[in-house]
């Protein structure tokens, strides 16, 4: 199972936004992984959502329960959470249970941030929270007007930030079987205007 792993990184040292993080890591991740390998939605999305989100049966929560061997990590970037105090809560939907106001310094192309610590705090939580189940980083990219240069110093230069940033991550205990940044893909809307790949094709 792989997912689309975004860090969340709280925007100041401040409880709220410690709180934040932690929310938009359970709602973006913790949503996800946990039923699979604890065979439930975290408890503190349960607490938030309420009897809005569906419950497992016993028969279920027993059948999904360990289902997985890895998860698959795809920590292309990150960003920073503030507590969001204004949110409405008379219109309930996914991104308002959050509670958070996403934020961050643009750096790259259309909308990915180049945050290479990122990656080494994403495998860490796995460590962590997900008794370090083994990982495998299955996205790693970034995106830039395609041309037809070689001459790509700044692509080297954010997997030589990215991999140094997992390697400080395996060190601490991190079981990170592999990593498959993309070979060749082209994706999303960007698939003519922007390469995320890491080898060129005349």
């Amino acid at each position: 199972m792989a997912i689309w792993f975004r860090w969340y990184e709280p925007l100041t040292i401040f409880t709220e936004d410690k709180e934040a993080g932690a929310r938009a890591m359970v709602f973006s991740v913790g949503w996800f992984i946990e039923p699979v390998l604890y065979g439930d939605y975290p408890i503190s999305m349960k607490k938030i959502v309420g009897s809005r989100l569906p419950s497992f049966t016993e028969e279920e929560s027993e059948c999904i329960r360990g289902s997985v061997d890895f998860i698959g990590l795809n920590a292309v970037t990150s960003i920073y959470v503030t507590d969001d105090d204004q949110r409405n809560v008379s219109f309930p939907g996914y991104f308002e249970e959050w509670g958070v106001k996403r934020t961050a310094y643009r750096d790259g192309y259309n909308s990915v941030y180049y945050a290479p610590w990122g990656l080494e705090k994403v495998v860490n939580y796995m460590r962590t929270y997900y008794d370090n189940i083994p990982t495998y980083v299955t996205a790693l990219g970034w995106g830039l007007p395609s041309t037809t240069t070689v001459n790509d110093d700044v692509r080297v230069e954010f997997y030589a930030q990215y991999l140094q940033y997992l390697i400080k991550g395996i060190s601490a205990g991190a079981d990170v079987r592999g990593i498959y940044p993309k070979l060749s893909a082209l994706w999303f809307k960007n698939m003519l205007t922007s390469k995320t790949n890491l080898v060129y094709k005349s």
